[in-house]
């Protein structure tokens, strides 16, 4: 039963295959022009891959931060905010 099956699929592929040959030289409209099938797409998904990257990092470095307050905060410290050292240089002294 199996090999009756196996060569009547073989004949249909066969039969197929007279109906609509395939050439191996011919190129489909697509491929015969490779830079208009990638288009400015390409450039598109490398911006949005780059942006995503540039987002993943940031958010990555603010969690960072906020993974260093809190376990400066957990452990009892009353000084844990950052000091911004810049803003003071251009003060007068005070009396």
């Amino acid at each position: 039963m199996g090999d009756r099956l196996t060569e009547e699929l073989r004949n249909a592929t066969r039969a197929q295959s007279r109906l609509h040959p395939v050439d191996a030289g011919e190129d489909s409209g697509e491929a015969a022009d490779p830079d208009r099938a990638r288009g400015p797409l390409g450039w598109v998904s490398l911006l949005v891959v780059a942006a995503l990257v540039l987002c993943g990092w940031f958010v990555l470095r603010q969690l960072q931060a906020d993974s260093k307050m809190q376990d400066c905060i957990m452990s009892g410290r009353k000084n844990c905010a950052p000091i911004d050292t810049d803003s003071t240089r251009g003060a007068p002294a005070p009396p």
